[in-house]
């Protein structure tokens, strides 16, 4: 006989829920960063939410993978992880307050056109080694702060023409290029652009939207 009970859709503030709670088992040592890199994408793919259980079984006894965010409540931090493989964040998604992407000898790509964010803006902690990370925040209404750190890697951040851009990186054999310029009218929203970057690069471009409907 058949359980009459349907499967239940999981949202994608669960989804980051789980996500956090692996990126936090990286970090004390529970987990290793190619297993952290695994679970992400299993919780990242999860449709349903019984298939966010096992992602963090062993390491919460006894609790329950998510819990609903109610409303439109943003967690505190999300990440992404690629390793020697690509991680996507693109479509209607919801980054933390903190969203951390780790490219190690791999490539990340985070659009954010679509993304939920509020008036508390975002901040992306961009660590690429060897690898790279592009940053679309076109169409980003709120203040952005990117805080990137590029080792033989590199991070591309695009912005549309009417933000507000300041970049204070350090580069070492290596560097930051504002590619901004001015924007073309006041009032956009404002990126701040931060790091450290050696024998890499953190590059900053304007691109409009209207590019992207006639590829």
């Amino acid at each position: 006989m058949s359980d009459p009970t349907p499967a239940v859709r999981a949202s994608d503030a669960e989804r980051e829920q789980v996500a956090d709670l692996v990126r936090r088992a990286v970090g004390d040592g529970r987990l290793t960063i190619v297993e952290g890199d695994e679970r992400q994408r299993a919780a990242y793919a999860a449709t349903f939410r019984h298939e966010l259980t096992p992602v963090t079984a062993d390491l919460e006894s006894g609790a329950e993978p998510a819990t609903p965010v109610v409303g439109k409540d943003r967690p505190d931090s999300s990440g992404s992880v690629a390793v020697m493989s690509g991680a996507d964040r693109s479509g209607t998604w919801t980054p933390g307050l903190t969203h951390r992407a780790v490219s190690l000898m791999g490539g990340t790509n985070l659009d954010l056109r679509h993304a939920q964010l509020d008036a508390r803006g975002l901040t992306l902690q961009i660590v690429s080694i060897m690898g790279g990370a592009n940053v679309d925040l076109r169409g980003v209404a709120h203040d952005v702060t990117v805080q990137a750190f590029a080792l033989m890697g590199g991070c591309e951040v695009v912005v549309d023409p009417d933000t507000v851009v300041e970049v204070t990186g350090v580069g070492f054999m290596g560097g930051f290029s504002d590619q901004a310029a001015a924007p073309t009218r006041p009032g956009g929203a404002r990126v701040r652009v931060t790091g450290f970057a050696m024998m890499g690069g953190v590059s900053v471009t304007r691109r409009p939207l209207a590019v992207e409907s006639t590829q």
